[in-house]
């Protein structure tokens, strides 16, 4: 089942990319938890690479502040197309390919956040 979701990308110092999925009642509130995101994150002095809200599929476990990089071990390929995107978990040890397509921006993130099975 599809859900109002919050998808943000952050680089992290290492160079690596942070992926965090927040799940939200409907389109106003996920616009509006996107607006305070990008605010913190862009006064802090680290704008997202990429804040959008959309419909997904998947589940995480919920996003929580302050944790370490080295806990942020579960590893994903996001897929961005206009105002759509995809987030596929990966298997330790698969391939990431960022290969940038003509219609579509590719990204390997990484999250302390687990999906939840269905």
């Amino acid at each position: 089942m599809l859900k109002i979701t919050l998808l943000v990308l952050t680089a992290m110092q290492d160079g690596s990319v942070r992926v965090t999925l927040s799940e939200a009642d409907d389109m106003v509130e996920c616009e509006a938890s996107r607006d305070a995101v990008t605010t913190i994150l862009t006064d802090a002095g680290q704008p997202p690479i990429l804040a959008i809200c959309g419909e997904s599929d998947l589940r995480l476990t919920p996003f929580v502040h302050g944790v370490p990089a080295s806990v942020e071990t579960n590893r994903y390929r996001v897929e961005v197309t206009g105002e759509t995107f995809t987030v596929t978990p990966l298997a330790e040890g698969e391939p990431c390919d960022e290969a940038q397509a003509a219609d579509s921006q590719l990204y390997c993130a990484r999250s302390a956040q687990q999906v939840i099975a269905p």
